[in-house]
């Protein structure tokens, strides 16, 4: 008989120490959300938000190594004859076209878009194709591709301030369950145990 009531004073005491363990984790995750809340933080946001800025990170460098090259390669040679020099031209706008929407990918995500700037730039590349101007549609890739690593610089940067803040709240929530642990095992849950 002793030996059984040995064994269930041990277990007992085994499980109000996990009993312990499990509320301070969740009172320290508890807190650590409205300590976010009040500083305007939403985590789960700023975690979807870092994945986001990976993928688009990782959009705009493989843009910027290999697929600006490889739209031009598609396109050929420039032709000298007037209708096939302008329908080339017409190609080239849309590719720059299409390479500047990453960079103003990146400023919807920061709220830094500008409508009436993005259809200026969409309107002068049209001008320079009706044209055939190819050296102010190169000039226009070149203004591109530094708007593309000016992106990626901004992206990383916002990157790496969403990673610090999140790695800051992991470490605050451990330090906090410790703690509560500590609180709880000499505070109130002591009396009841």
């Amino acid at each position: 008989m002793a030996f059984f009531k040995d064994k269930f004073s041990a277990l007992k005491r085994d499980f109000i120490v996990i009993f312990k363990i499990i509320l301070s984790g969740l009172t320290a995750g508890f807190l650590i959300f409205f300590i976010s809340a009040l500083g305007g933080t939403d985590l789960k946001k700023n975690t979807e938000m870092i994945k986001e800025l990976d993928n688009m990170y990782a959009e705009i460098n493989a843009e910027l190594e290999t697929g600006i090259d490889n739209r031009l390669k598609e396109l050929g040679e420039v032709p000298e004859i007037n209708p096939y020099r302008k329908f080339f031209c017409a190609e080239l706008a849309k590719e720059i076209h299409d390479i500047s929407y990453l960079s103003e990918k990146q400023k919807i995500m920061f709220d830094a878009f500008n409508v009436r700037d993005f259809e200026n730039k969409a309107q002068q590349l049209v001008s320079f194709s009706d044209t055939s101007d190819l050296k102010s549609l190169f000039n226009e890739l070149e203004i591109v591709k530094r708007e593309l690593k000016n992106s990626a610089n901004l992206v990383a940067k916002k990157q790496k301030i969403l990673l610090r803040q999140r790695t800051a709240y992991i470490v605050f929530f451990f330090l906090l369950w410790i703690v509560i642990y500590i609180y709880y095992s000499r505070g109130i849950i002591k009396k009841f145990g």
